[in-house]
This record gives C-alpha cells, structure tokens and sequence, in this order.
C-alpha cells in the first residue's frame, strides 16, 4: 500500500517540480507589464510609466520613472512615483494622448454577460500627479428567479479638470449631470473614488 500510494503521487510530484517558481510567486505578474514613454511633466525629457498586473489579473500597480528616456529601463532604479493596487480590473491598454496626458483602459467582465470598460485620465500638474478623467460603460445583465434577464445598460464620462461630466442611462444619449467634479491626487485615488454618475 505504501509503495502503490509513493508511485501514485509521482506524477504529481514531478508536475509540481516542474512549476516556474514565478508562477508560484504571489506578487509576480501574471502578464508583461504594459510600457509608454511619454513627457507627462512638460520639462522637455521623456519619462517612463509601467503599469503590471498582479497574480490571477489582479491588483495592478503603476510605477512612473521621471527623465528615464525611452530607451531600456534600468532595473535598479527606484520610481520616482508608485501607485500600488490601482485597479483590480484587468487592464487592457496604457497610452499616451499628448499633452502629457496618460490614458489606462481597463475592463472588468470584458465581454460577458456581467461587464463594464473603464478609463482613467492622468495628467501632472504642480508638482501632483492628478486623475484628470474617468469614463466607464457597462452592459449588466442577471438572471432573475422568473427565466428573464434585467439588463443594464449605461456610461459616464467625467472631466476633472473642466468640473463637467456627462452620464446615459440605457440607450440614451449622455446627459449633464449635476455638480462640479475637481482632480483627483493619484496618491489617493481607488475604485471607490468613481463619481456617483459612474455607479450603476
């Protein structure tokens, strides 16, 4: 009995072996991180911004590198600003728009029957990094006890540094909604700092 459990477990044993230690690292990215190069402080150099995404698409965090030019990253160097967990959802793409204005575009669902897309605006000024815009859409759909599904449908898309916003609900055009919206510090931003307009 001892022998045939030892020889049972092998097979497990020699596929565990064979595991990257990365991919049993908790903290390790599941994914390459994305890169842009852009001027984001305005002072004539490029500067460095990576976002990675954690283990399981999890928890991404942003690291920008001021002058780090667009040539290869040095390893050893310390981000001149990180910004740990700033979303949990999966992102999909990080630009540049000009202006020094960054984009990260993220969705969480990405296509299913419970999903919504997301992007956040960041921009420096004063010496801060500010999220200077927010837009989302969704498409939610649930299953209710009765057989039919309750769908919702809507979007939002605020502009910090202009205090206005626009939000739609359904299939309808975005209206403008009521208050004035201010930057946002970076530093301080999470998912629970979305505007009430982008809730649904």
């Amino acid at each position: 009995m001892k022998t045939a459990f030892h020889l049972a477990a092998l097979p497990w044993i020699f596929a565990f072996a064979t595991i990257p230690m990365s991919a049993l690292a908790e903290d390790e990215p599941s994914e390459a991180p994305f890169e842009v190069a852009l001027d984001i402080d305005s002072d004539g150099q490029m500067d460095r911004v990576v976002i990675a995404q954690g283990a399981d698409n999890r928890l991404a965090d942003l690291t920008i590198y001021l002058a780090a030019g667009d040539g290869k990253l040095d390893p050893s160097r310390k981000p001149d600003f990180m910004k740990k967990a700033l979303t949990e959802d999966r992102i999909l793409a990080l630009e540049s728009k000009g202006k020094g204005s960054l984009v990260i575009t993220s969705c969480f669902g990405c296509g299913a029957n419970k999903s919504w897309q997301a992007t956040l605006t960041i921009v420096y000024r004063e010496r801060k990094f500010l999220v200077a815009g927010y837009s989302r859409d969704w498409d939610w759909n649930v299953q209710k006890s009765d057989g039919t599904v309750e769908t919702t449908l809507g979007g939002c898309d605020i502009n910090f540094l202009t205090g206005k916003g626009v939000a739609s609900q359904d299939l309808d055009d975005g209206k403008p909604v009521e208050g004035k919206f201010t930057p946002i510090d970076l530093a301080a931003w999470s998912d629970d700092s979305r505007p009430k307009p982008c809730e649904f």
